[in-house]
This record gives C-alpha cells, structure tokens and sequence, in this order.
C-alpha cells in the first residue's frame, strides 16, 4: 500500500487543459524578446506584435519530444541524480536574501554561503545542491555569481542548478560548470529555472536564459509563481489555467529550440493574502495548487516541479512546523518529481534558516515514510508467529523483532522520544536546539571533496 494521489478526476484534468487551450488559442502568451518571437513564427505558429498564439496541435506536436525522466549529473556517477520516473527528489531553497541562524536575521555573508553549502553537500534527503540558494550581500552585484558557482564546485559533488537571468549570466554559468568537468555534451550538467511573469508574459532576460540552455543542450524548470487575485485568477482553478498557458508556452519554445531537451513541468504558484495582498505559501490551499499541478504535468508526461516546505513564519516555531508539513506532505502525496524549497524558507521565501534547513530534512524523512505506505502480505501478516506467541505473550524477544524492526518504523533523529525524566537529564533540549547543535557539528565536521589537479587549478585561475 503506497499513498500516491493528486485527487483530481480525469474530468477535472481535462477541464483544465481545455481551458488552457482556450487561453493560448484566443489570448495568447506575450513573449518580450525577438529572437523568441522569431522562433515561434518561424514554426507556424500565430505571432500578432509580442503575442504568441498555440494551437493544441502545436502544442501536442511539442510534448511528446520531452522526455519523461533525465539523468543530472554530478562530480562522480554515485552522484548522478534521476529526475522523474516516479522518483521524488528534494531540493533545497532558492532566492532568500537573509539567513537566520541562532534566532538572527542578517543578510547574508560569503561565509554563510560556504557554511550552508557544507551543510547541503552533507544531507542525505537532498540530492542536489542550487547556486541561488541565497545571494552574499558582502559582495559586489557583478562578483556574487562566479563566486556562488566557485564555491559550489569546490565545495559540493552534488548536481546543480545554476543561473538563468539573460544570456551572459546563464552562458557564463553553463560555461563555467563545463570548463571545470571538461567539456562533455552529451551530460546534463546544471539545471536552469525559467520563470514566467504572470499574467501570460516572458521577460527578456528569462527567455534568453532559456535559449542559452537550449544552445547548451542542458535541462531547464519552468515555473509559474503568480498571486492569485493580483497576477492570475482569485479562484485555484483559474490560476491553474494561466499558469498552464504561462509553463505550456515556454516548453513548446524549450521543443522548437531544442526538440528532445529535457524539461520539468513546475508550479509554485500560492495562496495570497488579500488583506496585504502578498503571498501566504504555508496555507493549505499551497498543497493544492500541488495536486492540480501534479495532475497537470503527469497528463501531458512530464517531470513535476512543486514547492515544499513552505512557511510564512518569521522564526522556526510552531507555525513554521505545522505550515511546512502542509506543504512537504503534498508535494509526497501527488508523487512530485522535484521539490524545489524542501528546506530551510522561513518567511514567504525572503530567510533561510540553518536549524529550519536541518528540521526540514528530519520532516522530509518521515513523509518518505509516510507516503510509502506498508505491505500486506502472507510474510508481513507473520500468522505462525502471532498463534506461536500467543494470548499475554510478548514480542519483544523475537528474532523476527530483532530481523525487522527497522522495516516499517523509522528512527528520529532529532525528534525527542525519551520519557520526560531522560529528557530533563540530557539537558531540556527542544527541537531547535538540536538542529542549532546539527548543524554546527555538520560544518565542523565537514570535509572538502577531492579535486583533480585540473580542477584545482582552474577553480585557482578564477
């Protein structure tokens, strides 16, 4: 028994989806940038000034070259990572200007770029390690992105993602991951994430991102982030609608560029506070838009991209705790191939946090185990065993105990499960503590993957 569902009908999907074709087929996408344009006219599509229409024949024709699972690769093959087929994989945080640590909010600092780095190349639950998962205050504009990306190469052998904001920025960052492994085309490297602007429009930068990836031959993520009742539709499935046209759009161009790139179908698209009108991502309503974008993507076969452990929390308290389990859980339950923000956002996006980071990935354990379900079978119902023990017996000293207690019950790590008396003699120790403690012994502790002499020497020459 495995707890798998996105909970939509088949009816719902299609529902969606025509809407959708609607929405390209009569208002169209509006694409900033000529080259893009040019693209898109020159396949036969409809181009009226800036505005792209798609028929569903084009659209359909552009689906079936993407491919429904990839492999990103790391330093070693050990660190390859699959990306679809059923397989969840859990990213870390994207964007945040400040960190928290210690219950201290700051900017963030070099430092704290390479510390979190240790952490990330350390966790077992995260694969993959993102470029901008923050952005170091302490240096110049024009000094953060070849310093992020030096960084990540000497620090981590985990795949990466890197930077998309225009053609220089995402050249420079392709170039940069395929100078330090040598040049080997046929790998998928780094990952780019092209954002639309809701309402239905690509920027400029965006788009030139998406085409250096595509000349590079390397996999990108397109995902709508848009506020419902300001940038789409007040209702779920209205914003669903836009953001579809809104990521549809961008992989019929990622196919007319390069037919047979790899790309993931994302939303991280939340619920919004009307009252400010800002996003509210830790409301349940987030976890929805989850299951309608999980529906989406396996209805046209792609890989799926959601968000994941998302708070609108200023600290890692009881509100963080509760918000992120809303989200992470959905994300496991649709099955969702990439949870992009799996850990450590603190405060609609703008924080990552040191202890919330550790916190997440003890969560992200139990909802593997949770969503995995149990098995029933002759072996598991072990029937001789319950007639051989007995009314008033005990279990406990069984070898099939002893075989197979770990099979179906996880151990926490952090998560206090000692009698209250233990607790008091190991210190009162909450779960912030603990993670606080974590962390600091993971940077401690860490130490620097091996580097070639080739790459220690271009990594110096930067």
């Amino acid at each position: 028994m495995r707890i798998r569902s996105t909970f939509l009908t088949d009816h719902e999907i299609a529902l969606l989806h025509q809407g959708t074709v609607r929405v390209l087929e009569n208002s169209g996408v509006e694409i900033n940038q000529s080259e893009a344009l040019e693209v898109f006219r020159s396949s036969g599509l409809r181009v009226e000034g800036k505005r792209v229409y798609i028929d569903e024949a084009s659209l359909w024709k552009a689906l079936k070259t993407v491919p429904d699972s990839f492999i990103l690769s790391g330093r070693t093959q050990k660190d390859d990572v699959l990306i679809g087929n059923g397989r969840t994989v859990y990213a870390p945080a994207s964007g945040p200007v400040y960190v928290q640590r210690r219950n201290e909010r700051r900017m963030t600092t070099c430092e704290d770029y390479i510390d979190l780095l240790k952490i990330f190349q350390s966790m077992k639950e995260i694969p993959v390690v993102n470029a901008n998962m923050t952005e170091p205050q302490d240096l110049e504009f024009e000094e953060r992105d070849a310093f992020r990306l030096k960084e990540c190469l000497r620090l981590t052998t985990k795949p990466l993602m890197g930077f998309t904001t225009g053609k220089a920025v995402s050249e420079r960052c392709i170039n940069m991951i395929r100078d330090f492994y040598g040049d080997e085309s046929d790998r998928y490297r780094v990952m780019g994430v092209i954002s639309p602007v809701s309402p239905l429009c690509y920027d400029e930068s965006m788009l030139e991102g998406m085409m250096a990836y595509a000349a590079a031959k390397q996999p990108v993520l397109i995902a709508s982030c848009s506020l419902p009742g300001a940038s789409s539709p007040v209702t779920i499935a209205g914003s669903l609608v836009t953001n579809n046209a809104e990521v549809l759009t961008g992989i019929v161009l990622s196919q007319l560029l390069c037919p047979g790139m790899p790309v993931i179908y994302g939303g991280t698209t939340t619920a919004c506070d009307m009252r400010m009108v800002s996003p509210a991502i830790g409301s349940p309503e987030t976890g929805l838009f989850t299951y309608g974008v999980r529906g989406l993507s396996a209805y046209y076969g792609l890989p799926c991209r959601s968000g994941g452990s998302l708070t609108d929390a200023k600290l890692p308290d009881m509100q963080a705790g509760i918000e992120s389990t809303y989200g992470l859980l959905s994300a496991a339950i649709a099955g969702v191939d990439f949870v992009l923000q799996s850990c450590g956002i603190l405060e609609s996006f703008n924080s990552i946090c040191f202890e919330k980071i550790i916190a997440d990935e003890e969560n992200i354990r139990m909802a593997k185990r949770y969503v995995n379900g149990f098995e029933i079978s002759e072996e598991t119902l072990v029937l001789d065993l319950i007639n051989q023990i007995g009314p008033g017996g005990t279990f406990i000293g069984c070898d099939h105990t002893f075989e197979h207690f770990r099979d179906d019950f996880i151990q926490a790590d952090l998560m206090s499960k000692e009698g209250y008396e233990p607790w008091v003699r190991s210190g009162r120790k909450d779960l912030f503590e603990s993670a606080s403690q974590k962390a600091d012994s993971i940077i401690a502790n860490y130490v620097e993957p091996e580097l070639s002499e080739t790459q220690i020497q271009y990594l110096n020459g930067l």
